[in-house]
């Protein structure tokens, strides 16, 4: 327990470190996590922003992200992205430990898209679902539905 709680500590001083060096506050930027290495899942991800940036009346987004493929290319995706941090796995941990320990509620303005980690392990279940394709998952992610069970996964499939 108090291994995660330090790591969760870890995770906040990182976002401490981005609020401040973005401004994410005062300049309505949000923050969204790339940690996985699904190109197709992060090509959608990247081609929703400017919908995403419209539908939250935000200016910009700073992506964070583990995958190479992701920090070579965002910038062709959209004029909004005000910056692409490559970020180690260690810090991903903390962000995901400090997302863990918080419910992943300690802001408003970070978003992390995942189907291997926290709610995307739930999310990952809808694929094929009722034709769910990776573009509906990436757009729940981005978009934050929450609430998709195994349960109602079995129940359509």
């Amino acid at each position: 327990m108090l291994l995660t709680v330090l790591r969760a500590f870890q995770g906040r001083l990182r976002w401490i470190k981005i609020k401040r060096k973005y401004n994410v506050d005062s300049d309505n930027v949000y923050v969204i996590m790339l940690p996985d290495s699904d190109r197709t899942f992060n090509e959608i991800a990247l081609n929703h922003i400017d919908d995403f940036l419209s539908y939250r009346k935000a200016n910009k987004v700073v992506i964070l992200t583990t995958d190479e493929w992701v920090f070579d290319n965002a910038h062709n995706f959209s004029n909004c992205i005000k910056a692409v941090e490559q970020i180690t796995l260690r810090d991903y941990y903390y962000y995901r430990n400090y997302c863990y320990y918080y419910y992943y509620s300690f802001s408003d303005q970070f978003i992390m898209m995942s189907l291997q980690d926290l709610y995307g392990k739930r999310l990952a279940l809808a694929e094929g679902v009722s034709g769910i394709e990776k573009t509906d998952m990436a757009c729940m992610a981005l978009y934050i539905i929450r609430n998709w069970s195994k349960k109602e996964a079995c129940m359509h499939g």
